[in-house]
């Protein structure tokens, strides 16, 4: 049974709510339940289709569902960008909520929303208490990883972990455009061929993944210099301070990874393996791992943790606090330390 098999119920029940910030996963999850509830057969009789954005009102709504289908077993009413429906007014929306407890048996009442619907409206805790609500989420940067090997093996295919994490790094959180180098890739590498970083580089752009490679190793290194430097131009990409400062505070986290595994006597590609580093930065992530003390890097996940607070809260520029944020991390081994954090602004 796959996931959405699960998530949706098997497409049997009467009403839906599918919403959330990932509309990539979203829509997926509604042409599932389309090919479930419809199958393509006499799909002009059972379809009826609604859009938010003209204000419907809710009573024409509610007629639809009450239609009975035509030469099949199920009708779809299918209401596309719903998230404005969860902003009427409870007097305005009552009549649907009420209808939500007795959807007809023929019926497949969908609501299809492109942001996360408002949990404080009627509309939601009526279909709380008598639908089935889907809701997607962008993975972290954390599990991009995991989820792009999910979509290739769901395309019948096969990719290396470290071209998983490359192309993570070119493209980011951007499901849409993950799903397109993947149809790309897909098509490029013969099947059954295994996906391997060489295709990653040969197909996708990676622009990003070469800058931010750059500068969490400018800054395993402590190389200032490159390390503001490298700040700077994913800055200007339009990518935010606090973004950056996720990537760098994920980097030393795996450095305190590898310090500890080093400490147990792993191996290089055992530490880079453990910190879930690429295999090909292994000789160059256990070269990093000896740049630091242990307290070290203890003292820089404080200090990243006192930026990131700074970051949302001062009034600073976020440029100058990243910077000396920077200046702090890659500081010499003479003037690091749980002290450096002082040099703050």
């Amino acid at each position: 049974m796959s996931e959405l098999d699960k998530a949706l119920k098997g497409g049997g029940e009467r009403v839906y709510l599918l919403h959330g910030d990932a509309d990539l996963l979203v829509r997926g999850a509604f042409e599932w339940l389309r090919g479930r509830v419809t199958g393509g057969v006499a799909e002009d009789f059972n379809l009826d289709r609604f859009d938010a954005r003209d204000k419907p009102n809710p009573d024409r709504i509610i007629d639809a569902a009450r239609t009975l289908p035509m030469m099949a077993a199920r009708r779809m009413v299918w209401v596309r960008n719903a998230e404005l429906l969860f902003t009427m007014p409870a007097a305005q929306i009552g009549g649907l909520a009420a209808y939500i407890e007795r959807v007809d048996d023929t019926t497949c009442l969908v609501f299809q929303c492109a942001a996360a619907a408002d949990r404080r409206s009627k509309l939601y805790r009526a279909l709380e208490k008598h639908g089935c609500i889907f809701e997607a989420r962008t993975p972290s940067e954390r599990e991009m990883v995991p989820w792009t090997l999910g979509r290739v093996r769901e395309r019948g295919r096969k990719m290396d972990n470290d071209a998983a994490q490359i192309l993570v790094d070119a493209i980011g959180r951007d499901l849409s455009a993950m799903d397109a180098a993947l149809e790309r890739l897909c098509l490029f590498v013969d099947a059954p061929g295994a996906i391997a970083v060489a295709h990653v580089e040969q197909v996708v752009a990676h622009t990003r993944a070469h800058t931010v490679w750059e500068l969490t190793d400018a800054v395993a290194d402590r190389n200032v210099g490159l390390a503001l430097a490298h700040a700077a131009e994913l800055m200007g990409q339009g990518e935010p301070a606090l973004k950056v400062l996720s990537l760098v505070a994920d980097r030393m986290r795996k450095l305190l990874i590898g310090r500890s595994a080093r400490a147990q006597g792993a191996t290089a590609q055992e530490m880079a393996q453990l910190a879930g580093m690429p295999s090909f930065k292994a000789a160059d992530f256990a070269r990093q791992v000896q740049r630091y003390e242990g307290a070290e890097l203890v003292a820089a996940l404080e200090r990243l943790s006192e930026a990131d607070r700074a970051l949302k809260r001062s009034k600073l520029d976020d440029a100058l606090l990243l910077e000396s944020l920077l200046m702090d991390l890659c500081a010499p081994r003479s003037a690091a330390g749980p002290s450096r954090g002082d040099r703050r602004p």
